[in-house]
Formats: C-alpha cells, structure tokens, sequence
C-alpha cells in the first residue's frame, strides 16, 4: 500500500506557504484572465462594432488554447519541476494580456488570446492541482477546494475591477490591470515558492520521483473505466458551465431583469461557488471523491430546471443558493478523484487529457445553447440540454470507481493507514 512517510503533515508551513501562492496565482491568472471575458466582451463590441459570433469567437478560443496546452502542461508537469511549468506559462499569460492591450484587428487579439490560453493552461489549476495532491496526502478536497477558491472570488473582485477601470480608461488598461499583479506578485511566488512536491532525502530527478509514486502508467488508465468517466464528467460540467454562465446575462435580460442586476446575480453566484467548493472539496475527503461528484452534478441538474424559473424572484435566489454550493464543484473534485483512482504517477498527464475534455467542454457549450437559441426563440431547450447532460456526469461520476484498490489505495484508505 502507499506508505505517507515522506508526505508532510498538514500542519507543513512551507505546504500552506505553497497553497497561498497557488492561491494568488488562480486568483490574478485565471481570475482575472479567464473569468472576466464577457466584460471584456462587452467592451470590444462597443468599441469595434464586430458581430457577437465574432467577439464570442474570441471567448471560445481562449477556452481552447487552455485545453489544448493543458495535455502538454500535463506530460510536463511529470518530467520537471513544476514551478518552471507554471512561471513560464504566467510569463506567456502576461505576455499574451500586453499584445492584447496593444491589438488593434481582430487577428492581432484572436493571437494574443491564444498566448494567453496556453500561459494560462501551463500556470493555473491544473498544475496546481498537481502540486496541491502531493503536498497535502490526508484533505486534498479541502486543499483543492481552498486553492481553487481564488479562481472564483478572483473573477468576482476581478470583474469588478476591469469593470472599473474599462469604464474610466478603456478596454485596452483594463487587460494591462490583469496584467500588473500577474508581473509584481504571482510570476515571483511562481518561481520562488511554489515546488512539486517535497524534497526527498536522496536527489531525484521529478520523472524518477514520480516513477516510486502509486498509480498507473498512461496506458495503463487509458484501458480503465474509472479514467473514460472522469471525461465524460469532465466534458459533461465544461458543456453544461459553457452553456449556461456565458448566456447568463441575456437569459436573465430575456426574463426583464436589468442588465446592473443580471451582473450583479454574476457576481454573487462566483463568490458563492468560491465558498462552496471549499465545502464540496471537504465533502469528498468525508464520502469519497466520486459520491461527493456526483452529489455535485446532481444538484447542478436541479439548479438548471430551478434557474428555468427564474422570472420570479425567489426561484432565482434559490438558484443561487444551490448554484452557489455545487456549481464549481467538479474543479475541486476532478482532481481529487483523479488522484483516488488512478494515482500520482502520471497525474499530471492524465488529468491534462481530462482537462482538455472539460475545456472543450467549456469551447462548445456557449456554441451549443447559442445555436438551439437561435432555432427556438428562447434559452429553454438550450438550458434543458444542459440539465439533462449534469444528469450524464452524475451517473459517470458514480460509476468512476478505482480499478485496483489495493495498488492504488482510495482517500479513506489512505487515512485509515495513516491514522
């Protein structure tokens, strides 16, 4: 079984110090990198006069970017130290938020948010997920819940900020306010803080040390259900999240809300998802990473058909509070019932290709809920799909059970052997 002797202790300063820059990286990078797209959206529309497809277009590449980098962020990740993975990617994300404050055609910003994309697939959740499961062997859901918090309260405070400053200045210093704290605090923690995984007494490169981890060989979880129901799980949340939270404001609109308190509905349900990840990512230390998942999609399934009644009032604030408790749910506890299933061997290449599934996920969903839109006069069809596949990744996450138990022991195992 998998001996904890060399894992630290929860109590570990430099494992906290590690988890706040993780935090902070999250919390500037992606967001303020990734969740504040449709303020910028807005933003480009006004200023350019394009078509909503094509400013929309601008969305869906970024999300690609991030998928399609995620799978060789992920190869890395399993090769060298993770903190060179993650500061090189800020340094692409930086370098990709300055062309894009700088463009002046579509193209020159459609290049600029691929940059940004791939910096950002390199330097965000999923490497900090990698680090996060080898620092804290006994509440990884916890951890991963705590970290992943900043990726939520940092688009709500964010947003707020570009807001601010796109309104006073421009779209082009609202993507240089993004690109500031990413320059003076995460690329320095990055580099000089963050670490894969803690020191063995004996000097190992990170590819020998991932080689004495439990879990499988690449090929190996291929061949598993476990790893084809953590895709579908993962495809299933980025087609329904896609779907759903950028059609949100216009779906809201549509049933006479004003557009002041649509953004502000935005804004408190990622802060609330913030705060009930954490909850949710606790939850999976307690029953296991694939019931707490599937408790998740599950609810997520059920605030869909609520939000589908959201022109009165007190549906929506119902909504809110079950989108707010599950919504973020599977970022947390993907990872952690990667980790339960299939290991730390090749965990960050595994959960790379997992990633891509929940980016393109993330890529089609608006795509998706757009067009049936288009065909049906109204975001009911386009809501309901996205409901019924919440349903397809409860039963998947259920059904996501470790191969070999005994060669790659479950969360509760672990803690019973360490205990």
């Amino acid at each position: 079984h998998r001996s904890e002797s060399a894992a630290p202790e929860v109590k570990n300063p430099q494992a906290w110090a590690i988890a706040a820059s993780l935090f902070i990286a999250l919390f500037f990078l992606w967001g303020g990198g990734y969740n504040t797209g449709p303020i910028f959206l807005a933003a480009l529309l006004k200023a350019f006069g394009w078509s909503h497809a094509r400013v929309g277009s601008l969305i869906g590449v970024l999300a690609l970017a991030v998928g399609i980098s995620a799978p060789i962020a992920g190869w890395l990740l399993d090769r060298i130290e993770a903190r060179w993975v993650m500061g090189t990617g800020a340094i692409m994300a930086v370098l990709g938020l300055l062309a894009a404050s700088s463009s002046h055609t579509f193209g020159a910003l459609f290049a600029s948010l691929i940059l940004l994309g791939i910096g950002l697939g390199a330097a965000t959740w999923l490497a900090a997920s990698l680090v996060i499961v080898n620092w804290f062997p006994d509440r990884r859901g916890m951890a991963l819940g705590l970290v992943t918090f900043g990726m939520e309260s940092g688009g709500m405070v964010m947003t707020l900020v570009v807001g601010s400053t796109i309104s006073a200045y421009g779209w082009r210093m609202g993507y240089l306010a993004v690109a500031i704290p990413a320059i003076v605090l995460v690329i320095p923690l990055l580099l000089f803080v963050v670490r894969a995984r803690p020191a063995n007494t004996s000097p190992q490169s990170v590819e020998s040390q991932a080689e004495a981890l439990p879990g499988y060989e690449v090929g190996e979880a291929l061949r598993t259900r476990a790893f084809w129901m953590l895709a579908v799980a993962e495809l299933s949340f980025g087609l329904a999240a896609g779907g759903t939270f950028h059609h949100l404001v216009a779906f809201l609109e549509g049933l006479h809300y004003s557009l002041r308190t649509a953004t502000l509905v935005i804004s408190i349900v990622l802060g609330m998802a913030a705060v009930g990840k954490v909850a949710m990512g606790a939850l999976g230390d307690r029953i296991g990473g694939k019931n707490a998942l599937g408790i998740g999609f599950a609810m997520i399934a059920v605030s869909v058909a609520i939000l589908l009644n959201a022109a009165q009032p007190a549906m929506l604030v119902l909504w809110l509070i079950i989108a707010g408790i599950a919504g973020a749910s599977p970022v947390a506890l993907g990872p952690l019932l990667t980790a339960e299933t299939l290991g730390l061997k090749r965990f960050g290449t595994l959960f790379g290709w997992l990633g891509f599934a929940l980016t393109f996920g993330l890529f089609i969903g608006p795509q998706m809920v757009g067009w049936i839109t288009d065909m049906t006069g109204s975001y009911t069809a386009g809501y309901e799909l996205c409901g019924l596949i919440c349903v397809v990744g409860s039963i998947a996450s259920f059904l996501c059970v470790a191969p070999r138990p005994a060669a790659v022991p479950l969360m509760g195992q672990v803690q019973t052997q360490t205990s």
